[in-house]
């Protein structure tokens, strides 16, 4: 399934388009698609009205984050069950995900700080148990977990991307996160 994601009007450095599967969402810039789709509509939810449909896929995002869906293969369904990834998060309120780390003793990669569209400034961080995350979102205002299709997962291994976050007083110093 997938839809626009209207944060891109407010944020260009926001993908445009919102993919989900199997419970994740993906952020892509552009959607291919080979295979037959349906609407779904969704008058009543107060965000998406309606998405576009696919069923039985195979979803491959390309170093331009373009999505590409086209018939899901046995070889492909395979192979993908196989694969896991590092779990990375990003939100824009770096003292309360700091907080929620310490004092819940969550073990985690470097906290590494992004400078988004319009002055924002977006935190990400690499985290070791898919718990944590479970419990990280239900502490930390606007936290989600990046897709290895974006940018900023790709740029938190990169050396010279971001400014790496390691002592209380790199913290105080960011005087516009909540």
């Amino acid at each position: 399934m997938f839809h626009f994601n209207k944060g891109h009007l407010t944020d260009p450095s926001i993908p445009m388009w919102v993919l989900k599967t199997k419970g994740e969402s993906y952020y892509v810039n552009h959607v291919d698609c080979s295979v037959p789709w349906s609407t779904k509509e969704t008058p009543d939810n107060p965000s998406t009205k309606g998405s576009i449909r696919v069923k039985n896929c195979h979803l491959v995002i390309d170093e331009d984050n373009t999505a590409t869906i086209k018939e899901l293969t046995v070889m492909n369904s395979i192979r993908l069950n196989r694969k896991k990834n590092p779990i990375r998060l990003i939100t824009s309120k770096g003292n309360q995900l700091r907080q929620a780390l310490k004092n819940h003793k969550i073990k985690h990669g470097m906290l590494k700080v992004f400078g988004g569209g319009c002055g924002t400034s977006w935190y990400v961080v690499s985290i070791a148990d898919e718990k944590d995350f479970l419990f990280l979102s239900l502490t930390v205002d606007g936290l989600r977990k990046l897709m290895p299709n974006e940018d900023y997962y790709t740029d938190y291994e990169k050396d010279g991307r971001g400014y790496q976050l390691e002592t209380e007083e790199d913290f105080e110093e960011e005087l516009y996160d909540n």
